[in-house]
């Protein structure tokens, strides 16, 4: 695994946020915390290169990405992941894949040892079932994407994917902390383009560009914005 400077602590008595986690057996949850280790990756940090040997990483603080990379460059993003969520199931089950996932944010891991969780698979059909309801909720977050990729507007789909990004900043404003070149990116697109659906929504008073990202002024109305047709 590649962290990009990240660091490695024991878990110790982290508070675990509710998640994948959580819907484990409480004996099963603390097994797999019993060897864990805590992993910080800064911004821009990357978790998993393609075709790497996978891993069970649950999050504790922070936000990644699930992205896949075209031979000229282009990023798409599959999926966003949060505070409580298990990162790299299907990799542990299904194999190495041609995908990477990278900290949007400065975040904080823990790594699962694979063997417990792979005997857990094999011995305890509440562990198995949680799994299997989680890869369902992966690949339906995937038939998402897909449908929004294919049939919304690029507009459409810069708001939604600022809407997946934005955190509350520490004054209080709506904020997803990514430049134009990495909305593009994540929605397949070119940063003229972008460029251009950013300055429709600015003047629709829904966003505004800063230094430190991009503002959401309006997140009821740029929800709107995504489902409308």
């Amino acid at each position: 695994m590649e962290r990009d400077s990240g660091s490695r602590d024991e878990p110790g008595r982290e508070v675990v946020p509710p998640g994948f986690l959580t819907t484990l057996p409480a004996a099963a949850a603390a097994r797999l915390l019993a060897d864990a280790v805590r992993i910080d990756v800064p911004a821009g940090g990357t978790v998993y290169r393609d075709e790497e040997i996978g891993h069970a990483l649950v999050v504790l603080h922070g936000l990644l990405r699930l992205y896949m990379r075209a031979p000229d460059g282009r990023e798409v993003t599959i999926r966003y992941m949060r505070p409580g969520e298990i990162v790299g199931l299907a990799l542990v089950i299904g194999g190495p894949a041609p995908v990477s996932i990278q900290a949007v944010t400065g975040a904080s891991l823990v790594a699962l040892r694979i063997d417990v969780l792979r005997a857990l698979l094999a011995t305890d059909p509440a562990v198995a079932r949680a799994c299997a309801e989680e890869l369902a909720r992966e690949l339906f977050r995937a038939f998402e994407e897909i449908a929004g990729g294919s049939f919304l507007s690029v507009r459409q789909r810069v708001a939604r994917q600022l809407l997946a990004l934005a955190v509350h900043a520490d004054d209080g404003t709506l904020l997803a902390r990514v430049s134009q070149q990495e909305l593009a990116d994540a929605i397949a697109s070119g940063r003229e383009v972008v460029a251009r659906a950013l300055r429709e929504l600015r003047q629709a008073g829904l966003v505004e560009v800063s230094r430190n990202g991009i503002v959401v002024r309006d997140a009821l109305r740029l929800s709107d914005e995504v489902s409308s047709r």
